[in-house]
């Protein structure tokens, strides 16, 4: 869970720089083309970033879930063990 808590930090903060950046060039266009442009550039990129950080939390979130329902089929297989044996007893 917590990597896929920094996972969300590390993309946040990548979505923020990347906004960021987009103040800076909007800043210095020098006609409304410009900024028509870069907003277009911008909105291109974010959508790409954003289809591909779904794909690596959707990655990271299976393998979590994957991970934790491990130790759950494990005991639930012990006790169908157990309650077999006892069974026989």
């Amino acid at each position: 869970m917590r990597g896929y808590n920094l996972k969300m930090i590390d993309m946040a903060q990548a979505n923020t720089e990347a906004v960021f950046e987009l103040a800076r060039q909007l800043a210095t266009a020098k006609a409304p083309s410009d900024i028509a442009e870069l907003w277009t550039a911008h909105a291109r990129k974010q959508f790409e970033m954003l289809s591909e950080q779904t794909k690596e939390l959707t990655a990271l979130g299976q393998k979590i879930a994957g991970e934790s329902a491990e130790p759950i089929a494990r005991s639930i297989n012990e006790l169908v063990k157990l309650i077999r044996k006892l069974r026989w007893v």
